[in-house]
């Protein structure tokens, strides 16, 4: 029998290599909400304490006042926050209706322990978001 939100997760990038067991287990770790456009998701410098994963819709991205590209389905967000506990990087706000699947610091710290290349992939997607702001902001 087929489940909905292992379904979606493994039509999102992040998760596509990962075998069915594993999705299973994130699925059983995460939430997923229906969020109307308009609605701020995230607000740079301030906690922050999800991960999200796009699973319809599409969101806007700013930081330090300037647009990024929209996230979309398969796009997440948030796991910087995760991975320090600090402040969000950027403001994300729901240009349209979204569906997104949403995992707690809790959650997500479960989801990426036993899985080394889970982790290895959201490091350097953190890693390559945090150079591509540090290298836009000093721009000479």
């Amino acid at each position: 029998m087929s489940d909905p939100k292992v379904d979606a997760l493994s039509r999102v990038p992040l998760f596509a290599n990962s075998p069915r067991k594993e999705l299973e287990f994130l699925a059983s770790r995460t939430d997923e909400v229906d969020v109307e456009a308009g609605r701020t998701l995230i607000r740079q410098g301030t906690p922050s304490d999800t991960f999200y994963v796009v699973l319809d819709g599409e969101a806007e991205v700013e930081v330090d006042g300037k647009a990024r590209p929209p996230l979309r389905p398969g796009s997440f967000f948030g796991e910087i926050s995760m991975l320090d506990r600090g402040p969000a990087t950027a403001t994300v706000v729901a240009r349209t209706p979204v569906r997104l699947m949403v995992m707690s610091h809790a959650q997500f710290r479960d989801a990426v322990k036993g899985n080394d290349q889970l982790l290895s992939h959201v490091l350097s997607v953190a890693a390559g978001r945090l150079r591509r702001d540090y290298l836009e902001h000093h721009k000479t």
